[in-house]
């Protein structure tokens, strides 16, 4: 089995590491109470949430320092005009998407004109407070105390149900910005993750590429603001703060921001170290602080380095032909 698996493709490997995790959780979904489908449609969010701000980060070579501008927005959005204006669910879903959208594009306009990492980073994060700001304050959105409701489907307003939804979307958009990292466009985002100057010389608008690439990730995090909404039945100042911003970063650094499935074990450590161990320590931020200084110090790469997966180092430890597949890949 693992001779065979060194033998197989990338894509081959991916494939069957993806469909090892997808039965991982519904079988631990399968066999549990509605506490524990409640937490692991929390990590669900939140990998797609980490695979979205990788997009522009591990592939893109920008520090997108406020993506969850759109996953807080598109939450807010999609509540407003359901409690507030009192349209039917299926006509806000598009429309907070599509505002998500336009909003992605102003501000990456914005931030990427001078098509500098440092001045995107910063004003990234100002448009972030900003934003987290207006919500704080103004009263229409609920104000400190956000904005709830009912804005579940029909058809999944319980735990579970609710849960299949949160996962099958989410799947799907994993999926997809699987494929859209494996896309020649997607090839040309990282060649101005290494060398900007050249793409300019030989005349590629890198601005348009990054803003393409920008507005893509801040879509998918939109998706994951969705889906938590649903999730929380409301909108709350937290999820649009600089600190889930960071989170995000985090996952991604902690997890391998150069791998596709980096940020998504990334996203369940900061999800395991977030909800599971305040309930043993107080200290559990101390305990997130010390993981990073330690990725930062011993595991630069991550945990998951490069291009492996897991079902890549089984095949490594059986011989010496999975690693040499690796570097002719």
């Amino acid at each position: 089995m693992l001779k065979w698996l060194s033998k197989t493709s990338k894509k081959t490997r991916d494939a069957a590491t993806g469909l090892v995790i997808v039965l991982a959780i519904l079988l631990v979904v399968l066999f549990s109470s509605d506490s524990v489908v409640d937490f692991l449609g929390r990590m669900v969010v939140y990998m797609l949430f980490a695979s979205a701000v990788n997009i522009i980060l591990g592939f893109g070579g920008l520090r997108p320092l406020g993506q969850a501008m759109y996953f807080g927005f598109s939450a807010y959005a999609y509540l407003f005009l359901v409690v507030r204006l009192h349209l039917s669910l299926w006509a806000a879903l598009p429309l907070a998407l599509a505002l998500s959208v336009l909003l992605a594009f102003f501000i990456g306009f914005l931030t990427l004109r001078s098509n500098d990492d440092l001045a995107f980073a910063f004003m990234n994060m100002g448009m972030n407070i900003l934003l987290w700001t207006i919500v704080q304050k103004l009263q229409i959105v609920g104000s400190d105390t956000g904005i709830t409701g009912a804005v579940r489907l029909p058809f999944a307003t319980s735990t579970k149900a609710n849960f299949m939804v949160i996962f099958i979307v989410s799947l799907v958009c994993i999926v997809l910005i699987y494929q859209f990292l494996r896309s020649p466009f997607a090839r040309v985002l990282k060649g101005s993750r290494e060398n900007l100057e050249r793409l300019t010389f030989i005349g590629i608008n890198t601005r348009n590429v990054r803003l393409c690439a920008y507005m893509v990730s801040s879509f998918f995090c939109a998706v994951a603001g969705l889906l938590y909404a649903m999730r929380n039945m409301g909108a709350f100042p937290a999820m649009i703060s600089s600190g889930t911003s960071l989170d995000g970063l985090i996952m991604c650094l902690m997890g391998g921001m150069h791998n596709f499935f980096g940020p998504l074990l990334g996203a369940a450590i900061i999800t395991v170290i977030n909800v599971q161990l305040p309930i043993v320590t107080k200290y559990y931020q101390a305990i997130e602080g010390i993981l990073v200084v330690f990725c930062v110090l011993f595991l630069q790469g991550g945990i998951v380095r490069d291009r492996t997966t897991p079902l890549d180092l089984l095949g490594r430890n059986s011989d010496g032909a999975g690693h040499r597949g690796a570097l002719k890949k």
